[in-house]
């Protein structure tokens, strides 16, 4: 009878201890999203006030008073604006002006000059406004009675008051920046004194954005041409009529080419395998992602190798620290080692071929050794708990995190695709949400563009303002010298120091 409630008591203690073990993960878990870094919530000690109390008994104010009596007829009288129709308002005379004059290449002396045309844009080079005045004097000839003038040079968007560079400034703003349009106009309100009308500004930022697709598509096509990509997605909330009063959930997918340095980015409505296919579109090769069922799905194509991230896998472990500190501790420093090894071949600027003999040679063991303890304490671990996550995680996807090991050209981890998507959520918590889904749409082409010049340390005005220049008169069959690694070929001055 002792035996048996020894037993017992042995067994509820077992239990208690497990449950303590489950109870310290869930409180380490909510003290992470409560006192973490990613939350600035603020959670109130005191207790609510109940409904309809306004004010408290040391904060009384007086009942307001009765409104009877308390009215006064007021009249006055007030000069009418002069509305001016039609046409648009006249850049600001404080501006500095630029005037360049356009004559016919035409003999004119004998010609009789009987007006001028006269286009002012409002332009920007980085720290100052100033008005483009282009001149285009109106000649006729005497003796065939024909009228001459030369033709505006081209123009993205037709009778645009903004020039090429004020443009690239609000789009750089925006998308490198994170700043919103109506914030950029407030800037050059408050900074420069000038004005914009915010009515037709964003049209025709849409506007330029929309000449830049052929490029957009330039660059997609060499990305998918790849033979290996990092890839993963990210929400972004779409305002959208389909539901009313709340915005779409959309996902922005991401992929990045590392051997040259490349992303391309892409819209979809959802986080679907169709959609992924929608993103990836022609591509075969080696694809690099995190755990996401729908990627996990590719394995069982032959078109594809996939590779998993060391990084998501470190997370997890990382959780884990609080409420298993041996265990967890034990992994990451083996993982410690392995970045360690990824390290030292970096700063030897081994080629795929040395990095692939290094690793093989340093990660085997370091990988063998994780293997042998994930299997040896599994069974000894609770699922539930984070740290039995963190074995089934790993263990699950053991085969394609130590495939790296055997492709020199495979990176150690996702984390590259991660700083590309890093913008995105800056940018979210910015301007909160697209108008549109095509506004969606275009903020993955200024996104695929802008980021390569970043990746690249290319000044993006320099590229951008140069490309808004030059992209109506380019030859659609060549439109890929303008993207940002084929430009800066012959624009090497525009190379910026990369962090």
């Amino acid at each position: 009878m002792i035996e048996k409630s020894l037993i017992d008591l042995q067994t509820q203690n077992a239990e208690l201890q497990k449950e303590n073990l489950f109870l310290r993960n869930e409180i380490a878990n909510l003290k992470r999203m409560i006192f973490g870094s990613k939350s600035e919530r603020f959670i109130s000690n005191e207790p609510p006030l109940p409904p309809n109390t306004l004010f408290t008994q040391d904060n009384q104010q007086d009942p307001p008073t009765p409104l009877e009596n308390l009215t006064e007829k007021i009249t006055y009288t007030r000069e009418k604006p002069v509305v001016k129709k039609g046409g648009r308002k006249a850049l600001p005379d404080h501006l500095p002006r630029i005037i360049t004059i356009l004559n016919p290449d035409k003999k004119t002396e004998d010609w009789k000059c009987i007006g001028t045309e006269v286009t002012e844009e409002l332009e920007y080079k980085p720290g100052e406004l100033f008005v483009n005045r282009i001149e285009r004097p109106k000649y006729i000839d005497p003796q065939t009675k024909k009228i001459s003038i030369v033709p505006m040079p081209s123009r993205i968007v037709d009778k645009c008051i903004a020039g090429c560079g004020l443009m690239s400034d609000a789009i750089i703003g925006k998308y490198l920046d994170h700043m919103p349009l109506y914030r950029k106009l407030q800037h050059y309100k408050l900074i420069h004194n000038v004005d914009i009308p915010k009515s037709t500004f964003g049209a025709s930022v849409a506007k330029h954005i929309d000449v830049l697709e052929s490029l957009y598509a330039a660059q997609s096509k060499i990305v998918l041409a790849s033979n290996y990509l990092q890839i993963d997605e990210s929400p972004f909330k779409v305002q959208s009529e389909e539901i009313e009063g709340k915005c779409h959930k959309g996902f922005m997918w991401v992929s990045r080419d590392p051997q040259n340095n490349l992303i391309l980015l892409t819209y979809q409505k959802g986080r679907s395998g169709d959609c992924l296919k929608n993103h990836i579109k022609s591509f075969k090769g080696k694809l690099q992602s995190d755990g996401y069922g729908v990627y996990e799905q590719l394995q069982y194509s032959p078109d594809f190798i996939l590779f998993s991230c060391w990084a998501h896998a470190r997370r997890y472990f990382e959780q884990a620290l609080e409420s298993d500190k041996e265990r967890s501790e034990y992994i990451l420093k083996k993982i410690q080692e392995l970045y360690s090894i990824e390290r030292y071949a970096k700063d030897q600027n081994f080629n795929s071929d040395q990095r692939q003999k290094w690793r093989q040679d340093n990660s085997m063991p370091v990988l063998a050794s994780i293997k042998e303890y994930l299997d040896k304490n599994i069974d000894s671990i609770l699922p539930s708990l984070a740290i039995g996550k963190a074995f089934a995680y790993t263990l699950k996807r053991w085969d394609k995190l130590v495939l790296y090991v055997h492709h020199g050209e495979v990176e150690i981890d996702n984390n590259l695709i991660e700083n590309a998507i890093r913008p995105l959520a800056l940018g979210r918590k910015n301007y909160l949400f697209a108008g549109s889904h095509e506004s969606a749409q275009r903020s993955a082409i200024m996104y695929t563009l802008l980021g390569t010049c970043k990746l690249l340390g290319i000044n993006p005005f320099a590229w951008l303002n140069d490309v808004f220049h030059r992209i109506k008169d380019h030859p659609i069959n060549r439109i890929a010298e303008l993207l940002p690694h084929n430009w800066i070929k012959s624009n090497p001055h525009a190379l910026v120091e990369v962090n």
